[in-house]
């Protein structure tokens, strides 16, 4: 489509102000307040189930049958973990014929580690995320950002803190009294990975594109917006004048990400993590933690009083948290020396987008289609860069846009589609909302949580709704899409979800972070130059991409490699030394399989051929090896 500029926009000034019809637009409206419908019905658990249940009504349709309380099990363990359930897990779940029972399992599966690993993934799909940031010249310390993700979302770090860390945590008072807040510098590396050109010699081109990445990133992940299309132009469908766009440029071009003191490149800012008092009282406390064992270590005696003495010390300095040492990808405040805009402060327009062209000053701010109470330029508030005041504008539970993004997020990775099937478009050409209602409770009672995303997930996967089966004929007659949720709907186990799993059933994921092979995907390496070849196979996001959601392809290349590739086989030959250790007979041995592959016993026809194979072999390890090929353990129903 050909881009047609007006005459105001060609003087670079813009629309001349947002009309109030604009602000009428489903998204920028004020959360709607909602009563919940058939709330006495039966089959409502959750208000969740009263609004789905209301929409089905309305077409004659009605709910999918419960799924069995082995599907549910795999599907949440899955859902909050990605990782399957154990054998034992699900003895308990079957036993458990309480009414608290559900619930039991979820607070087990929310409390863990490894809900903070499968969660960050979601996250760092939609932040470009890269552990070696750049192509010439590495930063290897992006993985700082993801670690200080999982930790976030496993402490259940309200979600209003979270966005205030990643834009602005370097602004942020340390919680502990320290001069440097370590926490809070690495969560602005969420503003340093983006993609740019490492050997680009014109620095106002680069800190033009940086500034770019960045407002792109920040109001797709938290807005549900494409800001970045009034870079050259008025957005052609929402209401975002170029002028709003270099209102938010000029925070950006206030911040510095990247290191000034090379000719050419893009290299990160590296920023201590530890002022020098700081790290004095770790490095002491770390020698009289050593020192101290040591003598402990020494004594004849441990139950004499000194002994003890030494010991609740001991524990009380190993109990004590310590801050990271080292470095952090950070972003710092002020201008870049070496620009033409050298100074924090306001920006010009760029005409057309060319930095070349400067046209009129703005001042800073945010969007003026929903700025509310936050409309007062930026400069008049403080004479910083203006990121702390763009991410309280962002994280107030007055924008009517934040939670209803990240509630809309969750739900479609719980359920596979989204309320908002565009969840990073809430403009003229996202689609609409199927149940607007429902969307709104969700966002009103995600803040009343205390913007709590842990509480979030539990409503959702406690709800009938997240309950059906995904067996349902009817429904998907009547609705191929699903766009009313009447139904669960299959889906195939994500990229990290097939590796993690395949180390899991063979008992070879490590259970500590770390790096090696047997660690979860979410630790593996990556970066522009050494991309994620398993990823690849099955649908992860290409690296250094801002993703919403992923394909789910079924593609030949995916069956050959786990027919073929190492880390199937090893899996397979792994869970039969793992079965055969604990299990006597073969028939024991292929229960326990199916267990742990499907969570179910083997069928009397499945058993039958089973035990006339493994009678006639010594290899078990390639029957095992069919069964992690088969869809049943690829897809969640």
């Amino acid at each position: 489509m050909m881009l047609l500029y007006s005459a105001i926009e060609a003087e670079g000034k813009g629309r001349s102000a947002v009309a109030d019809k604009d602000r009428q637009f489903w998204s920028f409206q004020p959360l709607q307040k909602t009563t919940t419908p058939h709330a006495n019905d039966p089959w409502v658990r959750s208000p969740i189930d009263g609004f789905i249940l209301q929409k089905l009504q309305q077409v004659k349709q009605h709910p999918a049958p419960e799924a069995t309380k082995r599907i549910w099990l795999r599907r949440v363990t899955y859902g909050l973990t990605g990782l399957p359930p154990t054998p034992r897990e699900f003895a308990e779940f079957e036993a458990d014929e309480s009414r608290e029972g559900h619930a039991r399992v979820v607070d087990r599966l929310l409390s863990s580690k490894h809900y903070g690993e499968r969660w960050a993934s979601h996250w760092l799909d939609g932040v470009r995320y890269v552990q070696e940031v750049g192509y010439y010249n590495f930063t290897d310390l992006g993985w700082r950002y993801r670690d200080w993700v999982i930790r976030s979302l496993n402490n259940d770090m309200p979600y209003d803190d979270f966005i205030l860390h990643q834009i602005a945590g370097d602004l942020l008072p340390n919680p502990n009294g320290g001069n440097v807040y370590g926490d809070g510098l690495v969560a602005t590396g969420f503003l340093c990975m983006g993609n740019y050109d490492d050997q680009e010699s014109d620095k106002d081109r680069l800190y033009s594109e940086v500034a770019d990445d960045q407002i792109d990133v920040v109001t797709r992940q938290f807005l549900g917006l494409t800001v970045s299309c009034a870079r050259c132009h008025d957005h052609k469908f929402d209401p975002i004048p170029t002028a709003d766009y270099y209102a938010m440029a000029g925070i950006f071009m206030s911040t510095r990400v990247l290191d000034t003191r090379s000719r050419i490149g893009a290299n990160r800012l590296k920023v201590r993590m530890l002022s020098d008092d700081e790290k004095k009282r770790r490095n002491g406390i770390l020698k009289e933690r050593d020192e101290l064992q040591k003598q402990f270590d020494a004594l004849t005696d441990k139950t004499s009083p000194e002994a003890k003495r030494m010991e609740r010390r001991l524990d009380a300095l190993k109990a004590k948290p310590l801050p990271d040492d080292g470095e952090a990808m950070a972003a710092q405040e002020g201008a870049y020396p070496n620009s033409r805009l050298n100074k924090v402060g306001d920006m010009p327009i760029y005409l057309r987008g060319d930095y070349r062209t400067p046209g009129e000053v703005v001042p800073r701010g945010v969007l003026s289609v929903i700025a509310g109470k936050h409309a007062k330029p930026i400069g008049e508030r403080t004479k910083q860069s203006g990121r702390l005041e763009l991410a309280q504008w962002i994280a107030d539970p007055e924008n009517p846009l934040t939670a209803r993004v990240m509630v809309n997020r969750v739900w479609q990775h719980h359920l596979s589609q989204a309320i908002v099937r565009t969840p990073n478009n809430f403009g003229a050409l996202g689609q609409r909302p199927t149940h607007p209602a429902l969307l709104d409770w969700l966002a009103k009672r995600f803040i009343d949580s205390g913007w709590s995303l842990k509480k979030l997930h539990r409503e959702i996967v406690l709800s009938s709704t997240y309950r059906q089966d995904s067996n349902a004929p009817e429904s998907v007659a009547n609705d191929p899409e699903n766009k009313l949720f009447g139904r669960f709907n299959r889906r195939r186990l994500a990229a990290e979800e097939v590796h993690d799993s395949l180390l899991f059933v063979s008992d070879r994921l490590k259970p500590t972070q770390h790096t090696g092979h047997d660690a979860r995907a979410v630790y593996t390496h990556t970066g522009h130059l050494k991309p994620w070849r398993f990823g690849q196979l099955f649908d992860s996001p290409a690296t250094g991409t801002i993703l919403a959601k992923r394909d789910e392809s079924t593609s030949a290349p995916q069956s050959l490699f786990m027919l073929n590739d190492n880390a199937a086989i090893n899996a397979a030959r792994g869970l039969a030394g793992a079965v055969g250790n604990r299990h006597k007979t073969d028939q024991a041995r292929l229960n326990a399989v199916y267990q742990t592959l499907y969570t179910r016993p083997p069928t009397a026809e499945e058993t039958k051929w089973a035990l006339a194979y493994l009678k006639q072999t010594d290899k078990p390890w390639t029957l095992y090896h069919v069964l992690l090929c088969a869809n049943e353990f690829l897809h969640v129903e």
